[in-house]
């Protein structure tokens, strides 16, 4: 039973898009830098965060974007960036994504997954995709106590229910 105080709370609406790179991850990495102006790596289980836009590591040459809502969708600016060179696919429908604030925080995700989520283990910048309570998820180590948890959005419910089993104390 987890007694330490956590808070959920639903992220967005958020833009978000997957960026798959056809050639060398290094040259993708590259050019989402120079777009978004900051330093992108092809580093596995790394994010950046940039005031509202988050770029996490989704695989290798692959990076899940997210932003908030702007004057132009993000797929489109990045589908215009990148052309031929990566796939660029529309998540913004497709994912939900939920923060989990507090001194439980990382004890509540730590009852479904095998990765150590202990700060020393998984520091903030750090994400990495895994089973949790047996759902696929991206996990955002974003603060100490703050972990934000990606979810396909037709997974959110059955993701709900599973935090709601008796491993949380009220």
């Amino acid at each position: 039973m987890i007694d330490t105080p956590v808070r959920i709370t639903a992220r967005g609406p958020l833009d978000i898009a997957q960026v798959a790179a056809f050639g060398d991850p290094a040259q993708t990495a590259a050019r989402l830098s120079k777009h978004f102006r900051l330093t992108i790596t092809p580093a596995p289980n790394r994010a950046i965060v940039a005031g509202d836009l988050t770029v996490l590591w989704h695989g290798p040459g692959q990076w899940l974007i997210a932003r908030a809502p702007a004057a132009t969708q993000l797929a489109d600016d990045l589908a215009e960036l990148f052309g031929e060179d990566a796939a660029v696919v529309d998540f913004s429908h497709a994912r939900a994504a939920l923060r989990f604030e507090g001194d439980g925080a990382r004890d509540v995700l730590a009852t479904g997954t095998s990765i150590d989520l202990r700060p020393a283990h998984f520091s903030p910048g750090a994400c990495a995709l895994t089973a949790l309570g047996k759902i696929d998820a991206l996990l955002h180590a974003v603060a100490p106590e703050t972990i934000d948890v990606y979810v396909a959005r037709s997974y959110a419910q059955a993701f709900v229910e599973w935090l709601d089993a008796p491993v949380i104390s009220s």
